[in-house]
């Protein structure tokens, strides 16, 4: 997968956890076990990054934000509640966004142009963010995992990403 799309999948799927997480419903779910650990790159706690646990043969996704300290309290539908026990392919973005999007309409077309000129910046190596290339799996026991670490090595390239202007049709 190129590194743009890596990007819009990451964002998306972002999106999507965090519009599912913030709707509103109290809803909760049974069977959780409590899930919680440290994420570091190259020795150092991450802070501000956001940790996804892809499931393997399960139906619930869960994620994680890192604090200060690199330390996270996964969750499933609530903050905190936790995540099913099973195998899971874990992928880690830190994403860095600058810039703006207007629109702008030409006098020879009436179709509105949205300019994106946002930049992205990706603060972990590339290969964490994607679930084709990451190497991170764990399995999460019956009863929990409160000491989870997450080891990330490597280099970052922070060279920022344009993100392409598109037409609203």
């Amino acid at each position: 997968m190129n590194k743009q799309i890596t990007i819009n999948v990451t964002i998306i799927m972002t999106v999507v956890l965090l519009c599912a997480f913030g709707c509103g419903n109290n809803s909760s779910l049974t069977g959780l076990v409590p899930a919680a650990g440290v994420l570091r790159f190259n020795g150092k706690p991450v802070d501000g990054a956001t940790i996804f646990f892809n499931p393997v043969g399960q139906t619930k996704a869960a994620s994680a934000i890192t604090d200060n300290n690199g330390n996270f309290t996964v969750m499933t539908l609530n903050p905190h509640d936790g995540i099913y026990s099973g195998e899971y392919i874990i992928t880690v973005t830190k994403i860095e966004r600058r810039g703006e999007m207007r629109e702008t309409q030409t006098e020879q077309s009436r179709t509105p142009i949205i300019h994106d000129t946002r930049e992205i910046i990706e603060h972990l190596p590339s290969k964490y963010a994607d679930l084709e290339t990451t190497d991170l799996k764990i399995t999460i026991p019956k009863n929990g995992n409160k000491n989870i670490v997450i080891n990330l090595t490597g280099t970052i390239d922070l060279t920022p990403k344009k993100v392409k202007d598109i037409e609203r049709r």
